[in-house]
């Protein structure tokens, strides 16, 4: 199909053809389009770079342009980068309308309101922040795009994206959906959860060869391209210069002989920081050797200038030297420990041209346009917190990862290879990630398996949000609005309510919430709901088949026991029975009444519009209480200093933790001791240690102590620093 083909401004058909040469659509926006456009909602499940976002910018710019009445649309995205990348894009394509396009991510100098604009790009926290503390914007929102929406299994941003979805189905039907992802195992689920349209496809602009590194040999396996055929022909086998031990190295010069960007993926920080270090001394060694690159000069230019630039916007800080002295060998290194301006440098360096390669951490693939004609994936598994043992990444992250690589316009293909130790580990390698099936999406909502509702942050914070901001008073509603959330797709309805009022009850034990009585109206509105949804049931005439299943079944009352000849035992029961006083009994919680109706207290109101996890509602509560008391004279043990206030806030789960080093300790463990009575909580994690470090650290940044000095001291890098 053609730009032309499409029932849209003729602007709009002018700008693409003369602006981004665009003319005809790729298959999948074929598909979509003629739907989307029409007011469809759409589940689009293709691979990376199949052309999700334009058919997201044509939707929303075509329909919000057709309505009069200053309806909104709203394009939701995980990250800050994406989200400026997707303003820049929408701002210049709805200019040609006059549609006004606006940004709100949540840094302090931005001042884009929904009122002002005709489309804002957001990031799902700022969004349900805005919706806290002005519930009515729902009703402004005619057409919502979720970018990256297989991200709703992200234990971090998942459940906020599913509860503002969950929102505007409960509030406003008629609003459109349109939702972005990457190729998942229950995109059917899925859309019959957003009442969606599902397009899904495995077609790629660009073909990508996907396959393996072991010792010196590339070895492709797989390749997805614009042809659905089964036999598709890979290339051949190649053996790579160099030693076995430096088979990174030998990659990386395996691409610059033949002009293409390579992407490196590690586990880790500091696993990035030194790949990228060893690679730019073997760039600068080879540069040295004087037969190296027609252009090395140009090149040698164009690092020192992007090493400046980083040198330029830090205050010498460990990390900025680190990342400066890494660029001038042409190889960056991309983390979150990196401030937003760094990460921001070596991406344009990388885009532009300018950089060889890039060592990144796997936040890197979710989304932004990073565009390579390589992608080395060295590591396969991270280590894990909780299992205290090193993981195997999901397929669905690694195949994020691999679709960096063979984009349009950058790339006539892509090539993705994952390292592997030997021929054993290539084959599970193979099978896992390039032969099998993408993991399906979990709700992350709720912890299901834990039986500690502490640990239920998202569920605590929501539905207290639900309660005081979000029109959802009475325990019948909330049952309504939790059966359309995605959670309730997958876990059994009197789980999920006995969850709820697990909830609802640790509120109100917690003074956030106030059970205010049994509401006659909403008895009226389930009588009337009940009676609404008997009269659409319709019954049978005939007898059903267990009308007489009952006569087959022996009925205890028949049998005479007194009429037989067996003598009464005596002794402890033969089957394993004791007797009830053994138990330790449990205090089961009663069911809430479901015409029961609650209300926020200010203490609650705070804690929403704070955006904060009740549990830290009820840590900082406590502790300012117990500061209180000592400082009134009622405790006379405790004291209160600064140090208290800073330790207050570590222990809560909202505070970043910050992990010591070994070197770390002995300071760690003396200072608190010596703080010992001026604590006036205890880490929800128990991890003392992290969480006075983390105190210690912003001690230094009150002092005044720069960046550089506090970096040297406790090893914070600047990204985590401000993330914190």
């Amino acid at each position: 199909m053609y730009i032309n083909e499409l029932e849209i401004d003729s602007r709009i058909k002018e700008f693409l053809h003369n602006s981004w040469k665009i003319k005809k659509l790729f298959p999948p926006q074929s598909k979509s389009l003629p739907l989307s456009l029409v007011g469809k909602n759409i589940l689009l499940s293709v691979p990376t770079a199949s052309g999700k976002s334009l058919v997201a910018h044509l939707t929303l710019i075509h329909r919000i342009s057709k309505i009069n009445n200053r309806k909104k649309g709203i394009y939701i995205v995980p990250l800050k980068a994406l989200a400026v990348e997707k303003f820049k894009e929408l701002d210049e394509l709805a200019s040609c309308v006059g549609l006004k396009v606006g940004m709100a991510i949540g840094d302090r100098n931005e001042s884009a309101e929904i009122s002002d604009v005709d489309i804002l790009v957001c990031t799902s926290e700022k969004l349900d922040s805005m919706i806290r503390l002005r519930p009515n914007i729902i009703e402004k929102i005619e057409i919502v795009v979720a970018d990256e929406f297989h991200l709703l299994q992200d234990p971090s941003r998942g459940p906020t994206l599913e509860i503002i979805l969950s929102k505007i189905f409960h509030r406003k039907k008629d609003v459109q959906i349109l939702a972005l992802s990457a190729t998942v195992g229950n995109s059917k689920e899925l859309a019959n959860w957003l009442n969606a349209e599902l397009i899904q496809s495995k077609w790629r602009p660009v073909t990508l060869y996907s396959g393996t590194l072991t010792g010196l040999k590339v070895t492709f396996h797989t390749s997805e391209d614009k042809f659905e055929i089964e036999q598709k022909k890979l290339p051949e086998s190649t053996k790579l210069k160099g030693g076995v031990q430096n088979n990174i190295q030998a990659v990386l010069e395996y691409n610059i002989e033949r002009d293409r960007k390579l992407m490196i993926f590690v586990s880790s920080r500091s696993s990035a920081q030194k790949e990228a270090r060893e690679l730019s001394k073997y760039v600068r060694k080879k540069l040295e050797s004087g037969n190296y690159k027609e252009n090395k000069e140009e090149l040698v230019e164009n690092w020192d200038k992007l090493a400046s630039l980083v040198s330029n916007i830090e205050d010498d800080s460990v990390m900025s030297k680190m990342l400066s002295e890494s660029i001038r060998g042409g190889i960056a290194f991309h983390h979150a420990g990196l401030t937003s301006k760094q990460r921001e440098i070596v991406e344009n360096g990388f885009r532009d041209g300018n950089l060889l390669c890039v060592v990144a951490t796997p936040t890197l693939a979710q989304g932004v346009n990073l565009p390579a004609s390589m992608v080395l994936i060295r590591d396969a598994k991270r280590w894990s917190t909780i299992a205290s043992r090193m993981i195997p990444i999901s397929v669905m992250e690694i195949r994020q990862m691999m679709g960096r690589a063979g984009r349009p316009k950058f790339s006539e293909f892509g090539e993705a290879v994952i390292l592997s130790k030997n021929k054993d580990d290539e084959r599970k390698l193979v099978e896992r990630y390039l032969l099998g099936e993408t993991e399906n999406i979990i709700s992350k909502l709720a912890n299901i398996n834990s039986l500690n509702v502490e640990e239920d942050g998202a569920l605590l914070s929501h539905l207290l949000s639900l309660i005081s901001s979000g029109g959802i008073q009475d325990r019948y509603s909330i049952s309504r609005f939790f059966s359309k959330t995605f959670l309730s797709t997958h876990m059994d309805s009197e789980d999920l309510e006995n969850r709820i009022d697990e909830v609802i009850n640790w509120l109100v034990e917690n003074g956030m919430i106030i059970r205010e009585g049994e509401s006659s109206e909403v008895a009226k509105k389930i009588h009337d709901s009940r009676e609404l949804k008997d009269s659409e049931e319709k019954w049978s005439d005939e007898e059903p088949d267990w009308k007489n299943s009952d006569s087959e079944i022996i009925d205890i009352r028949d049998l005479d026991l007194n009429k037989t000849n067996l003598t009464p035992r005596k002794g402890p029961a033969i089957f394993g029975f004791s007797k009830a006083s053994e138990f330790e009994h449990k205090k089961e919680m009663v069911p809430e009444s479901q015409t029961m109706k609650y209300s926020s207290t200010t203490l609650g109101s705070r804690v929403s519009r704070l955006y904060l996890n009740p549990l830290t509602g009820k840590i900082l509560h406590d502790g300012l209480k117990r500061a209180i008391d000592i400082i009134s004279g009622k405790d006379e043990i405790g004291q209160v200093s600064p140090i208290s206030i800073l330790h207050l806030a570590a222990c809560t789960p909202d505070f970043i933790s910050i992990w010591p080093k070994k070197k770390d300790y002995d300071i760690i463990l003396s200072e608190l001791h010596i703080h010992e009575r001026e604590l006036l909580a205890q880490a929800v994690d128990m991890d003392e240690e992290s969480r006075m470090k983390a105190v210690l650290v912003v001690e230094s940044w009150i002092e005044e102590k720069k960046m550089v000095e506090i970096e040297k001291d406790w090893g914070v890098q600047p990204g985590t620093w401000r993330s914190s």
